[in-house]
């Protein structure tokens, strides 16, 4: 199995564990810095799976997407064949139409990246912002970082 996501509810927290194939190395050996990219898509669509309750997939074909509009990304340290990357997917800011999400890798509880990245409701017909539904707005607020006492 390549994936073993988890929800930490008790943290606020969604972890999903992602393993580096062969094919996401580059010729270093290590793996290629838009695979790790992928990750984040990986990780937000287990995210979906594991924490809204459900499938992403599902989503999308009843017409809701949500493309990435901004991005940045730290790589802390080289991810290696056969690593398993796990990913924490934190809300951080929930607008009318946008999402921010924090992605923290680490291998083996070591930090590998840092990433953050905005993305916007769409209705896919007409490919323009929408709201966040009401359904979603609710289980994305469950994972947000609670603000500090």
């Amino acid at each position: 199995m390549t994936r073993r996501p988890q929800a930490l509810y008790a943290a606020r927290m969604f972890t999903t564990s992602i393993l580096v194939r062969f094919g996401d190395l580059d010729a270093a050996g290590i793996a290629y810095y838009p695979r790790l990219v992928n990750f984040l898509h990986e990780a937000f669509e287990d995210f979906f799976r594991g924490h809204v309750g459900r499938p992403h997939p599902e989503v999308f074909r009843e017409g809701l997407g949500c493309p990435t509009v901004k991005l940045e990304m730290e790589f802390l340290s080289p991810v290696h064949y056969g690593d398993h990357v796990d990913v924490a997917v934190v809300i951080e800011e929930i607008g009318r139409s946008s999402v921010r999400i924090r992605y923290e890798g680490a291998v083996g509880g070591k930090p590998v990246f840092r990433a953050r990245n905005t993305v916007v409701v769409v209705d896919m017909k007409s490919f323009r912002a929408t709201p966040v539904p009401d359904w979603l707005r609710d289980r994305l607020q469950a994972a947000m970082e609670p603000l500090p006492a």
